[in-house]
């Protein structure tokens, strides 16, 4: 599960380290970005990355959208992304995944079950659950405190059966379409959550006790899709705040947009003894933005995050240096003393945030 807040922008890598020689691609329901440039296959061994801004609030789904698309997200790829939205009141939160698989009767030789094909096509499920494990939590319910607000947040991945939310004993307060705020709807009792899509619902219970949760289809309950919700003053506290999205330049350690206490070496935006000094490139701009070097030649090594091409370019010093996706590049120039602007020079980049300053130091004695 990815955490984010409406209007961030979220960098997203795929490497593809299938065993199997399969090619996997992405396709995010809460990303704005073509299809034929960002959501196409990427073979094994290989690596793609790409930019897009969250500019809508909900929960939505994540999944490979190679073909057959079927095959790929009844094996399990797929996972929930939620984009807060601002002013969000705080509540106890739980996220819950709706799937089926579709299991083959014979172990394959690590002793798994693989999806059935033929199932697939015919819906005919071995297992319909919640957080990929049929029944999870009725030996271990989720626990919430009486007259609390409780905020479940439902995605349904399918890949085929729609899921009917209910919690059996409880009505929801109300239930927003895909999660989104100006999509609400009161005092419901259960609400559908197509494949695909997904649903936040609220409510508080006033009672302490057991409240199953199912999807409402009740072919497929007995398949896995029932869970319990514990009311009990006993509960532990809701956590003060919720996993975010992980900044990638510190593994996950911080919170995307943080500051580290202590920046990666070449970063520091003062150009090191020894060796080129290094930029990365994005469409949301350069790392570092502002640059100090001794008069004299200066080397850079460019990295460019992007899955597009960029260029680094200084007007005064007739530089510009080119690459492509994902491209690094290095390249040396003359620079003397004074501030100098640089940018990518391809229409609507600068626009964009791609643009820094170079300050030019002179030699000690001048």
């Amino acid at each position: 599960m990815i955490r984010v807040k409406l209007g961030d922008t979220v960098r997203f890598t795929l490497t593809n380290d299938s065993s199997e020689n399969l090619s996997h691609s992405i396709d995010f329901h809460a990303a704005q970005t073509p299809w034929d440039v960002n959501y196409q296959p990427v073979a094994p061994g290989e690596t793609f990355t790409f930019d897009w801004i969250a500019r809508f609030p909900g929960v939505f789904m994540y999944h490979c959208g190679v073909p057959p698309v079927l095959h790929h997200i009844a094996n399990g790829m797929y996972g929930a992304i939620i984009v807060e939205p601002e002013g969000l009141e705080p509540a106890r939160e739980f996220v819950l995944t709706s799937s089926e698989f579709y299991a083959g009767d014979r172990p394959n030789a690590d002793g798994l079950l693989e999806g059935d094909v033929a199932r697939m096509e015919d819906v005919d499920p071995s297992h319909v659950v919640f957080d990929g494990m049929a029944n999870r939590y009725l030996t271990s319910p989720l626990e919430a405190r009486p007259n609390e607000l409780v905020r479940i947040w439902v995605m349904n991945a399918g890949p085929t059966l729609t899921n009917a939310f209910h919690v059996i004993g409880a009505l929801f307060d109300h239930v927003y379409a895909d999660g989104n705020p100006t999509s609400v709807l009161n005092g419901l009792q259960t609400y559908n959550v197509p494949p695909g899509a997904g649903a936040m619902f609220e409510l508080r219970i006033p009672d302490s006790g057991m409240y199953p949760f199912v999807t409402h289809a009740f072919a497929y309950t007995g398949l896995g899709s029932v869970g319990v919700l514990q009311v009990t003053p006993d509960a532990p506290p809701a956590p003060s705040a919720y996993p975010a999205l992980g900044d990638p330049f510190t593994a996950g350690v911080l919170a995307f947009g943080s500051t580290p206490a202590v920046v990666e070496a070449g970063h520091t935006g003062v150009q090191p003894q020894d060796g080129p000094f290094s930029i990365q490139a994005a469409i949301t701009g350069f790392t570092p933005a502002e640059i100090e070097v001794p008069e004299g030649d200066v080397e850079i090594e460019i990295a460019n995050l992007d899955a597009f091409e960029h260029d680094f370019t200084i007007d005064e010093l007739d530089v510009q240096v080119a690459f492509g996706a994902n491209e690094t590049v290095q390249e040396s120039f003359a620079a003397t003393p004074g501030t100098y602007v640089f940018y990518c020079s391809i229409p609507g980049h600068r626009e964009a945030g791609m643009e820094g300053t170079l300050s030019v130091l002179p030699a000690a004695g001048h």
